[in-house]
Protein backbone atom coordinates (compact mmCIF):
# COMPACT_ATOMS: atom_id res chain seq x y z
CA UNK A 1 0.00 0.00 0.00
CA UNK A 2 1.56 3.24 -1.12
CA UNK A 3 -0.02 5.30 1.63
CA UNK A 4 1.64 3.34 4.40
CA UNK A 5 5.15 4.57 3.71
CA UNK A 6 3.99 8.18 3.59
CA UNK A 7 2.12 7.71 6.82
CA UNK A 8 5.06 6.36 8.78
CA UNK A 9 7.90 8.59 7.63
CA UNK A 10 6.64 11.92 8.98
CA UNK A 11 8.71 13.46 11.76
CA UNK A 12 7.31 13.27 15.31
CA UNK A 13 7.53 17.04 15.61
CA UNK A 14 5.17 17.58 12.68
CA UNK A 15 2.06 19.43 13.88
CA UNK A 16 0.21 19.81 10.60
CA UNK A 17 -2.90 17.89 9.60
CA UNK A 18 -2.18 14.36 8.54
CA UNK A 19 -4.96 12.87 6.51
CA UNK A 20 -4.68 9.42 5.05
CA UNK A 21 -7.12 7.68 2.79
CA UNK A 22 -6.31 4.08 2.28
CA UNK A 23 -8.20 1.11 0.92
CA UNK A 24 -7.40 -2.05 2.86
CA UNK A 25 -8.73 -5.52 3.38
CA UNK A 26 -9.71 -5.37 7.02
CA UNK A 27 -9.84 -8.55 9.03
CA UNK A 28 -12.44 -6.82 11.21
CA UNK A 29 -14.61 -5.85 8.22
CA UNK A 30 -14.53 -2.15 9.16
CA UNK A 31 -12.89 -0.90 5.96
CA UNK A 32 -15.67 1.63 5.34
CA UNK A 33 -15.16 3.39 8.69
CA UNK A 34 -13.05 6.47 9.40
CA UNK A 35 -11.33 7.62 12.59
CA UNK A 36 -10.05 10.78 14.26
CA UNK A 37 -6.97 10.12 16.40
CA UNK A 38 -5.44 12.48 18.98
CA UNK A 39 -1.96 11.53 20.06
CA UNK A 40 1.34 10.12 18.78
CA UNK A 41 0.65 9.10 15.18
CA UNK A 42 3.78 6.93 14.94
CA UNK A 43 2.48 4.70 17.68
CA UNK A 44 -0.95 4.31 16.11
CA UNK A 45 -0.50 4.74 12.37
CA UNK A 46 0.08 1.16 11.30
CA UNK A 47 -2.58 -0.26 13.61
CA UNK A 48 -5.34 2.10 12.48
CA UNK A 49 -4.34 1.93 8.84
CA UNK A 50 -5.00 -1.81 9.07
CA UNK A 51 -8.51 -1.44 10.46
CA UNK A 52 -9.99 1.69 8.85
CA UNK A 53 -10.65 3.11 5.41
CA UNK A 54 -9.43 6.60 6.27
CA UNK A 55 -8.37 8.75 9.18
CA UNK A 56 -7.09 12.02 10.55
CA UNK A 57 -4.27 12.39 13.08
CA UNK A 58 -3.86 15.36 15.44
CA UNK A 59 -0.81 15.63 17.73
CA UNK A 60 -2.72 17.18 20.64
CA UNK A 61 -5.97 18.79 21.80
CA UNK A 62 -5.26 22.29 20.45
CA UNK A 63 -4.79 20.99 16.90
CA UNK A 64 -7.65 18.53 17.33
CA UNK A 65 -10.10 21.33 18.19
CA UNK A 66 -9.24 23.17 14.99
CA UNK A 67 -9.36 20.05 12.82
CA UNK A 68 -12.64 18.67 14.14
CA UNK A 69 -14.27 22.06 13.62
CA UNK A 70 -13.07 22.17 10.01
CA UNK A 71 -14.20 18.58 9.52
CA UNK A 72 -17.71 19.56 10.64
CA UNK A 73 -17.74 22.49 8.22
CA UNK A 74 -16.60 20.27 5.34
CA UNK A 75 -18.98 17.47 6.43
CA UNK A 76 -16.10 14.97 6.60
CA UNK A 77 -16.92 13.47 9.96
CA UNK A 78 -15.22 10.44 11.53
CA UNK A 79 -17.06 7.41 12.87
CA UNK A 80 -15.06 7.36 16.10
CA UNK A 81 -12.62 9.56 18.02
CA UNK A 82 -9.63 7.93 19.73
CA UNK A 83 -7.51 9.76 22.31
CA UNK A 84 -4.07 8.52 23.33
CA UNK A 85 -2.42 11.42 25.13
CA UNK A 86 -1.90 12.52 28.76
CA UNK A 87 -5.04 14.19 30.07
CA UNK A 88 -5.28 17.98 30.01
CA UNK A 89 -8.75 18.52 31.44
CA UNK A 90 -9.08 22.15 30.36
CA UNK A 91 -8.25 21.34 26.75
CA UNK A 92 -10.38 18.21 26.87
CA UNK A 93 -13.32 20.30 28.07
CA UNK A 94 -12.83 22.81 25.24
CA UNK A 95 -12.66 19.97 22.71
CA UNK A 96 -15.82 18.26 23.94
CA UNK A 97 -17.64 21.62 24.07
CA UNK A 98 -17.36 21.84 20.28
CA UNK A 99 -18.57 18.26 19.93
CA UNK A 100 -21.57 18.76 22.21
CA UNK A 101 -22.53 22.02 20.50
CA UNK A 102 -22.86 20.31 17.11
CA UNK A 103 -25.76 17.79 16.87
CA UNK A 104 -23.80 15.65 14.39
CA UNK A 105 -20.45 15.75 16.17
CA UNK A 106 -22.18 14.97 19.46
CA UNK A 107 -23.09 11.51 18.14
CA UNK A 108 -19.47 10.43 17.57
CA UNK A 109 -18.18 8.00 20.24
CA UNK A 110 -15.07 9.15 22.11
CA UNK A 111 -12.70 6.45 23.35
CA UNK A 112 -9.71 7.27 25.59
CA UNK A 113 -6.73 4.96 25.96
CA UNK A 114 -6.92 3.86 29.60
CA UNK A 115 -3.12 3.71 29.85
CA UNK A 116 -3.23 7.51 30.27
CA UNK A 117 -5.94 7.54 32.96
CA UNK A 118 -6.44 6.31 36.50
CA UNK A 119 -9.79 5.23 37.94
CA UNK A 120 -10.64 8.73 39.27
CA UNK A 121 -9.89 10.32 35.90
CA UNK A 122 -12.09 7.80 34.10
CA UNK A 123 -14.97 8.45 36.50
CA UNK A 124 -14.58 12.22 36.07
CA UNK A 125 -14.54 12.09 32.27
CA UNK A 126 -17.41 9.62 31.94
CA UNK A 127 -19.64 11.29 34.55
CA UNK A 128 -19.19 14.66 32.82
CA UNK A 129 -20.01 13.11 29.45
CA UNK A 130 -16.54 13.89 28.07
CA UNK A 131 -15.86 10.33 26.90
CA UNK A 132 -17.87 7.19 26.24
CA UNK A 133 -15.31 4.59 27.13
CA UNK A 134 -11.77 4.16 28.48
CA UNK A 135 -10.03 1.03 27.29
CA UNK A 136 -6.94 -0.29 25.55
CA UNK A 137 -7.58 1.20 22.11
CA UNK A 138 -5.01 -1.09 20.50
CA UNK A 139 -6.91 -4.25 21.34
CA UNK A 140 -10.33 -4.81 19.88
CA UNK A 141 -12.45 -7.85 19.29
CA UNK A 142 -13.81 -8.74 15.87
CA UNK A 143 -17.16 -7.08 16.54
CA UNK A 144 -15.60 -3.62 16.47
CA UNK A 145 -18.25 -2.22 14.11
CA UNK A 146 -21.04 -3.50 16.36
CA UNK A 147 -19.34 -1.91 19.36
CA UNK A 148 -19.32 1.51 17.67
CA UNK A 149 -22.98 1.09 16.78
CA UNK A 150 -23.71 0.23 20.41
CA UNK A 151 -21.84 3.31 21.68
CA UNK A 152 -23.76 5.56 19.29
CA UNK A 153 -27.08 4.18 20.51
CA UNK A 154 -25.91 4.51 24.10
CA UNK A 155 -25.04 8.19 23.58
CA UNK A 156 -28.49 8.79 22.10
CA UNK A 157 -30.30 7.15 25.02
CA UNK A 158 -28.08 8.90 27.57
CA UNK A 159 -28.93 12.31 26.10
CA UNK A 160 -32.65 11.47 26.16
CA UNK A 161 -32.39 10.33 29.77
CA UNK A 162 -30.47 13.43 30.79
CA UNK A 163 -33.07 15.62 29.10
CA UNK A 164 -35.93 13.87 30.93
CA UNK A 165 -34.27 13.97 34.34
CA UNK A 166 -32.95 17.52 34.22
CA UNK A 167 -34.09 19.50 37.24
CA UNK A 168 -35.82 22.58 35.88
CA UNK A 169 -36.78 23.99 39.26
CA UNK A 170 -33.38 24.91 40.63
CA UNK A 171 -32.65 28.60 40.90
CA UNK A 172 -29.73 28.58 38.44
CA UNK A 173 -31.42 26.56 35.71
CA UNK A 174 -34.68 28.47 36.19
CA UNK A 175 -32.85 31.77 35.76
CA UNK A 176 -31.08 30.48 32.63
CA UNK A 177 -34.36 29.30 31.13
CA UNK A 178 -35.99 32.65 31.90
CA UNK A 179 -33.11 34.51 30.23
CA UNK A 180 -33.18 32.24 27.20
CA UNK A 181 -36.93 32.45 26.64
CA UNK A 182 -37.11 36.19 27.30
CA UNK A 183 -34.16 36.84 25.00
CA UNK A 184 -35.70 34.81 22.16
CA UNK A 185 -39.13 36.45 22.46
CA UNK A 186 -37.47 39.87 22.47
CA UNK A 187 -35.30 38.98 19.45
CA UNK A 188 -38.18 37.70 17.34
CA UNK A 189 -40.50 40.59 18.22
CA UNK A 190 -37.98 43.37 17.64
CA UNK A 191 -36.41 41.89 14.48
CA UNK A 192 -39.81 41.28 12.87
CA UNK A 193 -41.03 44.81 13.62
CA UNK A 194 -37.79 46.36 12.37
CA UNK A 195 -37.78 44.31 9.15
CA UNK A 196 -41.28 45.54 8.34
CA UNK A 197 -40.58 49.18 9.22
CA UNK A 198 -37.25 49.25 7.39
CA UNK A 199 -38.45 47.87 4.05
CA UNK A 200 -38.28 51.35 2.40
CA UNK A 201 -34.72 51.78 3.71
CA UNK A 202 -33.79 48.35 2.32
CA UNK A 203 -35.11 49.42 -1.10
CA UNK A 204 -33.15 52.70 -1.12
CA UNK A 205 -29.92 50.97 -0.09
CA UNK A 206 -30.41 48.28 -2.74
CA UNK A 207 -30.85 50.90 -5.47
CA UNK A 208 -27.74 52.80 -4.33
CA UNK A 209 -25.62 49.64 -4.38
CA UNK A 210 -26.81 48.65 -7.88
CA UNK A 211 -26.24 52.15 -9.29
CA UNK A 212 -22.61 52.26 -8.15
CA UNK A 213 -21.45 48.76 -8.99
CA UNK A 214 -22.53 45.61 -10.71
CA UNK A 215 -23.16 42.56 -8.59
CA UNK A 216 -25.58 41.37 -5.93
CA UNK A 217 -27.16 43.68 -3.37
CA UNK A 218 -26.57 41.28 -0.52
CA UNK A 219 -23.35 39.62 0.54
CA UNK A 220 -23.58 36.32 2.34
CA UNK A 221 -20.85 34.16 3.77
CA UNK A 222 -20.51 31.26 6.17
CA UNK A 223 -20.00 32.32 9.78
CA UNK A 224 -19.44 30.39 13.00
CA UNK A 225 -21.74 31.37 15.84
CA UNK A 226 -22.72 29.80 19.15
CA UNK A 227 -20.91 26.51 19.71
CA UNK A 228 -19.13 26.91 16.36
CA UNK A 229 -22.44 26.30 14.58
CA UNK A 230 -22.01 27.45 10.97
CA UNK A 231 -24.75 29.40 9.20
CA UNK A 232 -25.22 31.73 6.22
CA UNK A 233 -24.65 35.33 7.34
CA UNK A 234 -26.33 38.27 5.53
CA UNK A 235 -25.08 41.82 4.93
CA UNK A 236 -25.51 44.54 2.35
CA UNK A 237 -22.60 44.31 -0.07
CA UNK A 238 -20.10 47.07 0.70
CA UNK A 239 -17.14 45.89 -1.38
CA UNK A 240 -16.34 45.44 -5.01
CA UNK A 241 -16.87 42.06 -6.64
CA UNK A 242 -14.30 39.33 -5.80
CA UNK A 243 -13.03 41.30 -2.80
CA UNK A 244 -12.35 38.06 -0.92
CA UNK A 245 -9.74 37.09 -3.50
CA UNK A 246 -7.64 40.16 -2.63
CA UNK A 247 -7.23 39.44 1.09
CA UNK A 248 -3.66 38.14 0.72
CA UNK A 249 -2.61 41.30 -1.12
CA UNK A 250 -3.86 43.47 1.76
CA UNK A 251 -2.67 41.36 4.69
CA UNK A 252 0.02 43.92 5.55
CA UNK A 253 -2.72 46.50 6.26
CA UNK A 254 -4.46 44.30 8.84
CA UNK A 255 -5.29 46.36 11.94
CA UNK A 256 -4.60 43.38 14.22
CA UNK A 257 -1.30 42.38 12.60
CA UNK A 258 0.59 39.48 14.12
CA UNK A 259 -0.84 38.67 17.51
CA UNK A 260 0.50 36.42 20.24
CA UNK A 261 -3.02 35.15 20.95
CA UNK A 262 -2.98 33.18 17.71
CA UNK A 263 -6.18 34.85 16.53
CA UNK A 264 -6.58 35.45 12.82
CA UNK A 265 -8.82 38.54 12.88
CA UNK A 266 -8.85 40.73 9.79
CA UNK A 267 -9.79 44.42 9.89
CA UNK A 268 -8.31 46.91 7.43
CA UNK A 269 -8.40 50.66 7.91
CA UNK A 270 -9.38 52.52 4.71
CA UNK A 271 -9.85 49.23 2.87
CA UNK A 272 -9.45 49.98 -0.89
CA UNK A 273 -11.98 47.27 -1.77
CA UNK A 274 -14.86 49.20 -0.19
CA UNK A 275 -17.15 51.15 -2.53
CA UNK A 276 -18.30 54.71 -1.84
CA UNK A 277 -21.78 53.49 -0.95
CA UNK A 278 -20.22 50.73 1.09
CA UNK A 279 -18.15 53.24 3.06
CA UNK A 280 -21.30 55.12 4.04
CA UNK A 281 -23.14 51.91 4.92
CA UNK A 282 -20.28 50.72 7.11
CA UNK A 283 -19.74 54.01 8.91
CA UNK A 284 -23.44 54.16 9.75
CA UNK A 285 -23.69 50.37 10.37
CA UNK A 286 -26.56 50.18 7.86
CA UNK A 287 -24.78 47.28 6.16
CA UNK A 288 -25.70 45.16 9.20
CA UNK A 289 -29.48 45.51 8.74
CA UNK A 290 -29.98 42.23 6.80
CA UNK A 291 -28.76 40.37 9.88
CA UNK A 292 -32.20 41.02 11.34
CA UNK A 293 -33.22 38.12 9.12
CA UNK A 294 -30.54 35.96 10.80
CA UNK A 295 -32.02 36.95 14.16
CA UNK A 296 -35.52 36.05 13.02
CA UNK A 297 -34.28 32.66 11.76
CA UNK A 298 -32.59 31.95 15.10
CA UNK A 299 -29.00 32.00 13.80
CA UNK A 300 -28.20 35.07 15.87
CA UNK A 301 -29.48 37.30 18.61
CA UNK A 302 -29.70 41.09 18.68
CA UNK A 303 -26.94 41.05 21.31
CA UNK A 304 -24.05 38.64 21.49
CA UNK A 305 -20.51 37.94 20.34
CA UNK A 306 -19.83 38.60 16.69
CA UNK A 307 -20.17 35.48 14.49
CA UNK A 308 -16.83 34.97 12.76
CA UNK A 309 -15.74 33.95 9.26
CA UNK A 310 -14.59 30.33 9.15
CA UNK A 311 -10.89 31.22 8.85
CA UNK A 312 -11.12 33.43 11.97
CA UNK A 313 -13.12 30.89 13.97
CA UNK A 314 -10.63 28.15 13.09
CA UNK A 315 -7.85 30.23 14.66
CA UNK A 316 -9.80 30.64 17.92
CA UNK A 317 -10.05 27.03 19.02
CA UNK A 318 -7.57 27.21 21.91
CA UNK A 319 -8.81 26.19 25.33
CA UNK A 320 -9.25 29.85 26.41
CA UNK A 321 -10.54 31.50 23.23
CA UNK A 322 -13.11 28.77 22.65
CA UNK A 323 -15.08 30.18 25.60
CA UNK A 324 -16.24 33.14 23.52
CA UNK A 325 -18.31 30.71 21.41
CA UNK A 326 -20.30 29.66 24.49
CA UNK A 327 -22.28 32.90 24.26
CA UNK A 328 -25.01 33.74 21.72
CA UNK A 329 -23.93 35.24 18.41
CA UNK A 330 -25.23 38.76 17.93
CA UNK A 331 -25.48 41.86 15.76
CA UNK A 332 -24.18 44.11 18.51
CA UNK A 333 -22.22 43.22 21.60
CA UNK A 334 -19.70 44.23 24.21
CA UNK A 335 -16.85 44.59 21.71
CA UNK A 336 -18.91 46.86 19.45
CA UNK A 337 -20.02 49.25 22.19
CA UNK A 338 -16.65 49.47 23.95
CA UNK A 339 -13.84 49.34 21.42
CA UNK A 340 -15.13 48.76 17.91
CA UNK A 341 -13.44 51.81 16.38
CA UNK A 342 -10.27 51.57 18.44
CA UNK A 343 -7.42 50.91 16.01
CA UNK A 344 -5.05 50.17 18.90
CA UNK A 345 -7.13 47.26 20.19
CA UNK A 346 -5.30 43.95 20.01
CA UNK A 347 -6.87 40.63 19.08
CA UNK A 348 -6.31 39.46 22.65
CA UNK A 349 -8.28 42.44 24.02
CA UNK A 350 -11.13 41.66 21.65
CA UNK A 351 -11.15 37.99 22.69
CA UNK A 352 -11.16 38.99 26.36
CA UNK A 353 -14.19 41.22 25.78
CA UNK A 354 -15.98 38.33 24.09
CA UNK A 355 -15.12 36.01 26.98
CA UNK A 356 -16.31 38.64 29.46
CA UNK A 357 -19.68 38.74 27.71
CA UNK A 358 -19.85 34.92 27.55
CA UNK A 359 -19.47 34.77 31.32
CA UNK A 360 -21.90 37.57 32.15
CA UNK A 361 -24.54 37.49 29.44
CA UNK A 362 -28.15 37.77 30.53
CA UNK A 363 -31.26 39.56 29.30
CA UNK A 364 -30.61 42.49 31.67
CA UNK A 365 -26.98 42.76 30.53
CA UNK A 366 -28.20 42.70 26.92
CA UNK A 367 -30.48 45.67 27.61
CA UNK A 368 -27.47 47.55 29.00
CA UNK A 369 -25.50 46.86 25.81
CA UNK A 370 -28.42 47.80 23.57
CA UNK A 371 -28.73 51.10 25.40
CA UNK A 372 -25.11 51.89 24.54
CA UNK A 373 -25.37 50.68 20.93
CA UNK A 374 -26.72 53.90 19.29
CA UNK A 375 -23.59 55.80 20.32
CA UNK A 376 -21.43 53.06 18.76
CA UNK A 377 -23.26 52.93 15.43
CA UNK A 378 -21.46 55.93 13.94
CA UNK A 379 -17.83 54.93 13.47
CA UNK A 380 -15.00 57.45 13.68
CA UNK A 381 -12.67 55.36 11.53
CA UNK A 382 -13.10 53.61 8.18
CA UNK A 383 -12.74 49.98 9.31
Amino acid sequence: MSTRSNLLTLSPESSHLLESSFAVESVFHTSHLSFFFIGNKHKAAQYFETHFKSGVFAPGFDKAISLIFRASVNKQLPDVIFIDTPLDRQKMEAFTFILKSNPILAKIPIIYNDANLDADMVYDLVSNDFIDEATDIYYWSRNFENKLLFLRKLKKHQKQAIHKTTVHHSQSSGWQIFNSITKRIFDVTVSLILLILLLPVFAIIAIAIKIESKGPVFYNSLRAGTGFRVFKFFKFRTMEIDADKKIDQLAHLNQYGKDSSGANFLKICNDPRITKTGKFLRNTSLDELPQLLNVLLGDMSLVGNRPLPIYEAASLTGSKAVERFMAPAGITGLWQVEKRSNQEMSAEERINLDIKYARRHSFIYDMFILAKTPMALIQKTNV
